[in-house]
């Protein structure tokens, strides 16, 4: 064929493929699809996944706010999803946001944020150096329920050190709130009187039992390092009034607790709520207030300021 002839021939194939759209593909495949890319989030309740890209097809369960999904393809108004648990299936395509625009949104602040009651600024008091003033957590959003940036400020809120914002649940100076409990500081200061700040936070608990808890110090240079974690201020023998640092394997019966701090004294004395599972039982729940000193073994009772008793009901 002259090559004229070949050249006729190939414009007329090309003019009759543009001449039928319909047998382009309906269904899109993710490299296609620039909305597609990267991880989206399910932003709104109450849509479940469905066998089919039709709202009449057979639902594979229910889609939770906050859910991440990957786009596998896209139908019409549909998108073709694989869920971190693993199943696919669809979903309308509207109920899908990048990431980033999720946690962003204020409409989100409440799934993506810790609450907005929780203490966010910490006097550092006693001052383990004397140009550092407040311990101040900055959020930081989580499709898990909220993060917090810890940062050591001076007295007119000039950052001298600031802490990282990934690692929640491995770095002990990112501060969190999950479903299962909050990881949370309690105090900040020169705690047990070394001369140097301590951050004492309370880690997770969703139940009444013996509280558990970090320490981290940091040197003259506001470099941090953990003390330790995961150990609870167990009274050793009950009634002494030392609240000795115990580790995980906290007994369940006849035992007295530091369940957290409530405020730091100028002095550095903390007030505390204190538990008790006791009396005839050995599980009887008692409760009550108290000041205790901190050291480097523990806390010693210094007065109470409700003592023990059942609570009200």
């Amino acid at each position: 064929m002259p090559p004229s002839s070949r050249l006729s021939a190939t414009l007329c194939l090309l003019a009759c493929l543009a001449a039928f759209p319909a047998l382009s593909p309906t269904r899109t495949a993710l490299a296609a699809d620039p909305m597609g890319a990267g991880r989206l989030v399910v932003a709104d309740d109450g849509h479940d996944l469905r066998a089919a890209a039709d709202a009449k097809a057979a639902s594979l369960g229910a889609l939770l706010r906050g859910e991440l999904a990957t786009v596998l393809a896209r139908q019409g108004k549909w998108a073709n999803v694989r869920t971190q648990d693993g199943r696919t299936g669809w979903v309308p395509g509207s109920v899908l946001r990048a990431e980033d625009a999720y946690l962003k949104d204020p409409a989100n602040r409440d799934f993506v944020m810790c609450p907005s009651d929780a203490v966010r600024t910490f006097p550092v008091i006693p001052k383990g150096r004397q140009d550092i003033a407040a311990l101040v957590l900055r959020d930081v959003p989580s499709l898990l329920g909220g993060d917090a940036q810890a940062t050591l400020t001076d007295a007119a809120g000039k950052i001298l050190w600031r802490g990282p914002t990934q690692g929640a649940g491995t770095d002990p100076l990112v501060f969190f709130c999950r479903d299962f409990g909050s990881y949370w500081p309690q105090a900040a200061g020169d705690l047990d009187g070394d001369g140097m700040i301590e951050v004492l936070a309370q880690d997770p608990q969703s139940d009444v039992s013996v509280s558990s808890f970090t320490m981290v110090r940091f040197s003259h240079d506001l470099v941090p390092g953990l003390l330790f974690s995961g150990r609870g201020l167990v009274e050793a023998p009950m009634g002494s009034g030392r609240f000795l640092w115990d580790d995980p394997d906290f007994p369940h019966q006849n035992v007295r607790w530091i369940m957290d701090v409530t405020a730091v004294a100028p002095d550095g004395a903390l007030a505390v709520s204190v538990y008790e599972f006791g009396g005839r039982t050995g599980s009887e729940l008692r409760t009550g207030q108290a000041k205790v000193r901190l050291e480097a073994d523990g806390a010693y009772l210094t007065s109470w300021t409700r003592p023990m008793a059942k609570p009200a009901q």
